[in-house]
């Protein structure tokens, strides 16, 4: 992408400068002027189509994109397939084309596990899942999502980790299952921490405030829905919005105030009747109808009853809901051992690079390649090379993540350059503080960092990361930050044996982010 946007610059063109109809007729130019390879033409229609979907051109959006998938093959081009496909079939299950959508998920899933993509695997399975959903059977749903459960430590996006659950928890509570969902909701808030995601973030306290209503608290509904924030703009925060005016109609209903419940649903009407989406007009339609029931208009209650049976009955008619059954579970199954094959390759590629190459390599490179340039730590690459000596000599260890509270804070507040001096310090009293103590500290990357103690128990591993928690605590802070102090939060697992390093970083970071939803400033073991 970047040659193609070189060589637009080259001939005196800015593609920053058209947006809507004129950026469609300029990707055309390039298309057929500028781009000289497949790649680069499947790039142009894939950015043409984000327009078109902006201009909510959706069927000549979903054209463009099977013209761009005909551009690429595999297995060069497999990680861009697989995103056109993700795009491709959230397009077809927008304009109602169900069948085509599976059909997308279904190769997706395909080229993911003969590929080796872990997180567009759980991807094409959250999309058959969700038209079960659609479909209203939610256990058929909830069996597609917890095929992802077994690859939960792979997926590399927080994000979409965080999604998978949400997925499940909406399940739970169309099933009325409130322990687990209960469960649930609280393992999404301890991980939405480390994701900042305004919708996702938001869809927990929407799934709160439902939990809430079902066990009989419509006044903490009330306040869950009170905490959801979103930014306009976007088909996600419009989709949050209307269900979050679905709940609070509810909540309202069930204090007794049917009048201002029916207010909501006028201007929630409004709202979906633009986006004319099935799925919000079904529960919209079944909201007005529990409303009227409520006041004791049985004959407007039935009118919009009939109005989402009308909308559920097009929905079974047109989800192909046969060929997400037993068969398509079973080929699931089948790629699970595919995967298992996927997962145990990687642990074993770990061991076997550790061999004359990669010492050779290491006298090679200067040490500046293996050394953080802002705080002098180790750094990621050099992390890579110590993990797989410490795997291929059996070294057990224990791993500490450590987070700086409230940093973006610290940034927006007093500046990036006062944010680096943060770092620095925090950085330089780790590896005062673990110098002498056979441990090896790296930063990890912004202002997240790593320490890897040999040989070491958890209790040790506990006490050592409470004595810096609280160094950092007691520091110094007023000529950096003035009146505001600073404190980290920090987790800690032990590396297990026989498992790869993915599975240790893991459920440190798990552990992380318990401490920062405990309150911040604390230490939290695996």
């Amino acid at each position: 992408m970047e040659l193609l946007i070189n060589k637009i610059s080259d001939s005196g063109l800015d593609a920053s400068s058209v947006s809507g109809e004129e950026a469609i007729i300029f990707w055309n130019h390039v298309r057929q002027h500028i781009a000289s390879t497949s790649q680069e033409r499947a790039q142009t229609y894939i950015i043409s189509a984000e327009y078109r979907s902006e201009l909510k051109q959706f069927q000549a959006c979903i054209d463009e994109l099977k013209l761009a998938l005909g551009q690429l093959q595999l297995p060069g081009d497999a990680e861009t397939i697989l995103s056109v496909k993700n795009s491709l079939s959230e397009h077809l299950v927008d304009i109602g084309d169900y069948s085509s959508a599976l059909s997308e998920y279904s190769s997706s899933s395909a080229i993911a596990v003969e590929h080796g993509f872990i997180d567009a695997y759980a991807l094409s399975i959250l999309g058959m899942g969700n038209l079960c959903d659609a479909y209203g059977d939610h256990n058929r749903a909830l069996r597609y999502y917890q095929k992802i459960d077994g690859i939960d430590h792979a997926i590399s996006s927080r994000s979409l980790r965080l999604r998978y659950k949400l997925y499940m928890l909406s399940c739970y509570i169309e099933l009325g299952r409130i322990a687990a969902a209960n469960d649930l909701i609280r393992e999404c808030e301890e991980l939405s921490i480390l994701v900042s995601n305004k919708i996702l973030a938001g869809q927990i306290h929407l799934y709160q405030a439902k939990l809430n209503r079902q066990q009989g608290n419509s006044h903490d509904a009330l306040l869950s829905i009170s905490n959801v924030q979103y930014s306009s703009g976007n088909i996600n925060s419009s989709w949050l919005s209307s269900m979050v005016r679905l709940e609070l109609a509810y909540c309202l209903g069930d204090v007794n105030k049917p009048q201002l419940a029916k207010l909501v649903l006028h201007h929630v009407s409004k709202r979906i009747k633009l986006d004319s989406a099935p799925i919000l007009s079904k529960r919209l339609f079944d909201s007005l109808s529990d409303i009227c029931e409520i006041q004791g208009d049985y004959k407007q209650a039935l009118h919009y009853q009939k109005k989402g049976y009308r909308i559920e009955s097009d929905l079974m008619k047109n989800i192909p809901i046969t060929e997400l059954g037993a068969s398509q579970l079973r080929r699931l199954s089948r790629y699970e051992l595919q995967l298992k094959l996927i997962l145990s390759e990687i642990e074993n590629k770990e061991l076997k690079e550790t061999t004359e190459n990669q010492k050779n390599t290491v006298k090679k490179l200067q040490q500046d390649v293996f050394t953080d340039p802002l705080t002098a730590l180790h750094n990621r690459r050099w992390l890579d090379v110590k993990l797989k000596d410490m795997l291929l000599h059996e070294t057990p260890f224990a791993l500490m993540v450590i987070d700086i509270d409230h940093f973006k804070s610290i940034n927006d507040e007093l500046s990036h350059l006062v944010g680096d001096k943060a770092i620095v310090n925090v950085s330089h009293e780790l590896s005062a503080y673990f110098r002498f103590r056979g441990a090896s500290c790296v930063r990890f990357g912004g202002e997240e960092f790593l320490v890897i103690l040999e040989k070491a128990s958890l209790e040790q591993a506990e006490m050592h990361a409470e004595n810096y928690r609280e160094r950092i605590f007691q520091f110094g802070w007023q000529d950096i930050l003035g009146e505001r102090g600073l404190t980290v939060s920090v987790g800690i697992t032990l590396h297990r044996e026989g498992e790869n390093t993915q599975r240790t970083f893991y459920r440190a970071d798990k552990a992380l982010y318990r401490a920062k939803a405990n309150g911040r400033n604390q230490v939290c073991c695996e």
